[in-house]
């Protein structure tokens, strides 16, 4: 597995042995990022990062700071491994990684600074309940609220509940397999007297 564009086209991913990590598909990710452009100075989250793909990615496409979330010990190993060797290649990257599931260690995510893109990659078979969860947190809400969620599911899985207020789903977009889910928050209307 390799960044498919940007300042680190050809790095190699080292990704968790096992079957417990499911890595996006490197055809779905550059659909994804491709259709995102450039990322230049902007800050992204990869929650659920998993190998860190996606928190790689965009800094490759030119974010100047990302933060990782991921509970497995192996995953976070790699996170580890791969963006030690990433922050050689790019030692102007600031980065973190936060340790602990979500939405259990929201609290200490949400000290990173304010993402502008937040990239989930949560296990499929939980992702309903995990997006539920996350949407109705208000830690989560006021930390996201300028933030694009980029949430990524199975295509073919259905059965996702409509997103808790202020959030609105504002696309979906298939690449092969993968369903990605495009959230942001709606700003409220100030009426004048």
């Amino acid at each position: 597995m390799e960044i498919t564009s940007g300042r680190l086209t050809g790095f190699r991913i080292t990704a968790p042995d096992g079957m417990n990590t499911r890595p996006t598909a490197v055809r779905a990710r550059k659909a994804l990022f491709d259709s995102l452009g450039d990322l230049s100075g902007r800050i992204v989250a990869d929650l659920f990062a998993g190998s860190g793909a996606l928190g790689l990615e965009a800094l490759s496409r030119g974010a100047d700071s990302v933060c990782f979330a991921e509970c497995a010990p192996g995953a976070l190993r790699c996170i580890r491994r791969n963006m030690g060797k990433a922050a050689d290649l790019l030692p102007e990257v600031q980065y973190e990684v936060f340790p602990g599931p979500l939405p259990g260690s929201l609290k200490r995510l949400s000290s990173f600074r304010k993402p502008e893109y937040i990239f989930a990659d949560p296990p499929y078979e939980q992702s309903a309940e995990l997006l539920d969860s996350l949407l109705k947190d208000p830690v989560f809400t006021g930390w996201a609220s300028d933030a694009v969620l980029i949430w990524e599911t199975d295509a073919e899985r259905g059965g996702l509940k409509p997103p808790a207020k202020p959030w609105k789903l504002v696309q979906i977009r298939n690449f092969g397999a993968a369903r990605f889910l495009f959230l942001v928050q709606e700003k409220e209307q100030k009426t004048e007297e």
